[in-house]
């Protein structure tokens, strides 16, 4: 009989997200006329307030299901080209809430029970860097678009980095990171599309 320790969510997250991706792509294949610049100018027009709600909704819980930022710094700038403070401000938003959730949901977890010996070790070390040079360490790390922000985050909770200093730490690095995503971006949406 299966019980609450044997369910494997991230099998479950990862079937959810693929029925998602296989209903979107049979509904375009389904209904590709809709699916034109007009239709989706017009479905946007008549429903802008809804999608805002949507948009700020989303970028704000997005962590609790540890999505990239980036996917949703990009979709604000298409979405709001004219408008890059209020991008920038929600973007922000998202990753501040996100960041602070991570943060002491690692002291929460433990998750660094289920390492092996040898990466509780690693761990270890990592700890001690962060204790002793965390703020440059978690500017640097939330700088650098390949890796994941949130692991910073869940380090700087496990390795008990003072909050402040770590929320400074990481407002630096991402706001730098996404003013250079949404004006870039606002720039190649207005080259494209004007």
């Amino acid at each position: 009989m299966p019980t609450y320790r044997n369910f494997n969510f991230r099998n479950f997250f990862r079937f959810i997200w693929l029925i998602l991706i296989v209903s979107v792509l049979i509904h375009y294949g389904l209904y590709s006329s809709t699916y034109t610049a007009d239709t989706l100018q017009s479905y946007f027009n008549s429903n802008s307030t809804n999608i805002f709600y949507a948009y700020v909704c989303l970028s704000l819980v997005r962590s609790f299901f540890f999505l990239p930022s980036t996917i949703f710094v990009i979709m604000g700038v298409v979405l709001y080209p004219n408008q890059p403070f209020l991008v920038l401000f929600i973007s922000m938003s998202g990753i501040l809430v996100g960041a602070t959730w991570v943060y002491f949901s690692a002291r929460i977890l433990k998750i660094e029970q289920l390492f092996s010996k040898k990466n509780q070790a690693r761990l270890k070390n990592v700890r001690y860097k962060i204790q002793k040079h965390g703020f440059l360490i978690v500017i640097g790390w939330s700088f650098f678009p390949p890796v994941p922000t949130d692991l910073i985050c869940y380090v700087a909770g496990y390795a008990q980095m003072k909050f402040l200093k770590f929320i400074a730490a990481l407002l630096i690095g991402e706001l730098f990171l996404v003013s250079i995503y949404v004006w870039t971006g606002k720039g190649i949406f207005q080259l494209v599309f004007n």
